[in-house]
């Protein structure tokens, strides 16, 4: 230590006793660099200040030793202290502007992705289905309804848009099975298509019944029956040229064949209907019917106006969902059949009946039951 540096004071003297001879040596170095601090520190003293300035002539000061203690700087008394930082301050590395670019490149794929499947979902039509031995009530984005009969298919355009908050042109639906419609009045035509025909509206009550009109070709069985109804989730497909009747209840509607839409028949008279045998078929003429055979289903009821035994028969295995099989012994089986139940009566008296008008008996099986010709001179 120079001679013309001042002698430590007592406190330091017993401090340094406590370092260690490293810890002494350095301590006394830095008291001779600040030969001329010999006056007491004041209040307005600034620490960091007169730190900044010594590190700035001797760098070596502020450097991080192997064993991580701070040079210069005497180790505290507790232990589990950490050592002292550095006061550098550390540079942050700057992100690279293609991996930023390929990030943003990357996130509006994403978004197109993510917008592109929510608009092939928006686009999926809504499909409401009315399964054998149960009736549903559908309704419909303009308030209007639609009571759906048993074994019936109900498809429509999500919210009648043909995008998102951009409407149709009309309100349509595709009907496969029966269905009643109560349809609300509205600047857009109402319209229906079925396999056949196209039912145009714009605000009434009306009855369509889109099933087969003839009978379809019979499966032998294995046991030489024949199945009465090839059962089908898809009425369209098992039978393109499905038969289409519709009958009025109140209002208005145009009836035609699906790919003859000129040809045109009106209804507008409670009561007043009109059936198309297929997509090119012209409409029959208007005729007068009861509306209670076409409505019989929407209390529970059950009715069959001059229709062919097979599709009688159809009608009962969607209506109570069994199966109803057709022996080999039967003929005529498209003799018409006409039956009226006001309220809901079961699948055997049902049966009962239409077998004592046809001359036929019938029997249960595993399934369902099974119609026979009755023994002659019964």
């Amino acid at each position: 230590m120079s001679n013309d540096t001042p002698s430590l004071p007592d406190f330091l003297e017993e401090r340094l006793q406590e370092e260690s001879p490293e810890g002494r040596s350095s301590l006394g170095a830095v008291w001779e660099l600040l030969g001329g601090a010999d006056a007491p520190a004041t209040e307005e003293a600034d620490p960091d200040a007169a730190w900044d300035v010594l590190t700035e002539a001797h760098p070596e000061l502020d450097a991080t030793p192997a064993n991580g203690t701070a040079s210069g700087t005497a180790p505290r008394a507790k232990q589990t202290e950490a050592a002292p930082r550095s006061r550098r301050r550390q540079r942050p590395a700057r992100r690279s502007r293609r991996t930023h670019s390929w990030r943003v490149a990357m996130g509006l794929a994403v978004a197109t992705l993510v917008l592109a499947g929510g608009l092939w979902l928006w686009r999926q039509p809504v499909t409401i289905t009315a399964p054998p031995g149960q009736q549903r009530t559908a309704a419909l984005p303009d308030g209007s309804t639609a009571h759906l009969n048993s074994g019936t298919t109900l498809t429509y355009q999500r919210g009648f848009q043909s995008w998102p908050f951009v409407d149709a042109a009309r309100r349509a639906v595709e009907l496969g099975g029966e269905a009643f419609f109560e349809v609300e009045d509205g600047d857009r035509p109402f319209l229906i298509e079925t396999a056949s025909a196209e039912v145009a509206v714009t605000g009434t009550q009306f009855n369509v019944r889109a099933r087969p009109g003839n009978a379809r070709p019979e499966n032998a069985d294995q046991d030489g029956a024949r199945s009465a109804v090839p059962r089908s989730a898809n009425l369209r497909s098992a039978n393109p040229a499905a038969a289409t009747e519709v009958t009025l209840v109140a209002g208005r509607v145009e009836v035609a064949a699906r790919t003859r839409p000129e040809r045109r028949v009106v209804l507008s008279e409670p009561g007043a209907r009109s059936q198309v045998a297929g997509p090119d078929a012209t409409p029959t003429p208007l005729e007068r019917a009861a509306p209670k055979y076409a409505l019989a289903w929407r209390n529970g009821g059950f009715a069959a106006q001059a229709r062919p035994l097979t599709s009688v028969l159809q009608d009962l295995e969607r209506r109570f969902d069994a199966t109803l099989r057709l022996h080999e012994s039967v003929e005529e089986t498209r003799a018409p059949v006409s039956l009226y139940y006001p309220e809901a009566p079961d699948l055997e008296t049902i049966l009962h009946d239409l077998c004592t008008a046809r001359n036929l008996n019938y029997r249960p099986t595993s399934r369902g039951f099974e119609l026979f010709a009755a023994p002659a001179g019964r």
